[in-house]
């Protein structure tokens, strides 16, 4: 019977997603380990949508904990780091910076995530090292990035669309994915600049569809920038999708464009095109945050500022949308028109 490990993430969709290396990591190196990831509701489609897919339990379901040889505190939580300790699993590890570590956990790495200035992909990989043999110890704590990116996620559509979808995305040939909304309160790109973009993607390429992804919370944005220019050929599909729904639309993309977000990420791992508008904050930044793929065009983060909310960060309202279009230009060179 193989050792059963327990990878607690039960945060954000890109967070998962930048963690699920861990998993592809132990399936090459141990595997006589089998990872189960513990996740929210919310995101354990992409469990489902990995492949090849990885076990998993829900928090909100509050699985049992018995069983298993080791956990791994990603994201910490108290009930869950006293319920692991309760249940006795063997090896326990979770940061020496909650103080509840020390009372409920066996192995209580150093890592400091906020002011580290790594990627949060290698941090993961921080918390997983205690419980790896020696040489892989030191592997797994001395990636370099292009080592990183062979652990990455890899995602599939797994889900049919809506009709009333399939029928949106008929007309055109190829497709742009824009999304304008930003993970809680992240900062995000004028809308005015969205605005702008799409303009020019309109004109730059024929017979694109600008595909408008977001959570029900974002569907006022979204109205904003089509009230703000109707005549684009927008496809709004905020608030339409189920999570699984929306792999499947990003999987059709050529191209995404979005802030420091779950569907970047999400679009990362399904192999698709990305452009990353980020902050520059030390915490926010895409030294911290870019998604895993080598197929990227990355903006922002010249220079370390403070973070600031809303549309109101001037790190990411100085990112033209020229600089976008030209980022789109370099990644899809094939499908640019010769006159626009």
């Amino acid at each position: 019977m193989p050792e059963r490990w327990i990878v607690s993430r039960t945060d954000r969709l890109g967070d998962l997603l930048l963690t699920l290396p861990l998993g592809n990591f132990l399936r090459k190196h141990l595997p006589e380990v089998e990872p189960v990831f513990l996740v929210s509701e919310y995101a354990a489609p992409l469990l489902q949508a990995h492949d090849p897919p990885f076990a998993y339990s829900v928090w909100e379901h509050r699985p049992s904990l018995r069983g298993y040889q080791a956990i791994v505190h990603v994201f910490p939580r108290p009930t869950l780091a006293w319920q692991a300790a309760w249940a006795r699993i063997p090896r326990r590890v979770g940061t020496s910076r909650r103080w509840y570590h020390w009372l409920t956990c066996t192995d209580l790495p150093r890592v400091a995530r906020r002011h580290s200035g790594l990627h949060e992909a290698l941090l993961n990989f921080r918390l997983l090292a205690p419980l790896l043999p020696s040489p892989l110890r030191e592997k797994a704590q001395t990636l370099s990035w292009e080592e990183l990116l062979a652990y990455r996620a890899r995602l599939r559509s797994v889900a049919p669309l809506p009709q009333a979808v399939e029928r949106a995305l008929a007309p055109y040939s190829f497709l742009i994915g824009l999304h304008v909304g930003g993970a809680g309160g992240a900062p995000r790109w004028p809308l005015s600049h969205w605005k702008a973009l799409a303009e020019a993607l309109a004109a730059h390429f024929p017979q694109v569809g600008l595909v408008l992804t977001g959570s029900p919370q974002e569907k006022p944005l979204v109205q904003a920038l089509l009230q703000a220019a109707p005549a684009l050929p927008w496809v709004p599909l905020a608030g339409q999708l189920s999570l699984a729904e929306l792999v499947t639309v990003l999987a059709r993309l050529k191209i995404l464009i979005a802030g420091s977000t779950g569907p970047l990420h999400i679009a990362a791992a399904l192999g698709v095109a990305v452009v990353g508008l980020f902050p520059a904050g030390f915490s926010t930044g895409p030294w911290r945050w870019r998604p895993l793929t080598a197929t990227s065009q990355i903006l922002g983060g010249a220079s370390l500022c403070l973070r600031c909310p809303g549309e109101g960060c001037r790190c990411l309202q100085a990112i033209s949308p020229a600089e976008v279009l030209v980022a789109v230009e370099k990644l899809l060179p094939m499908h640019a028109n010769p006159t626009g």
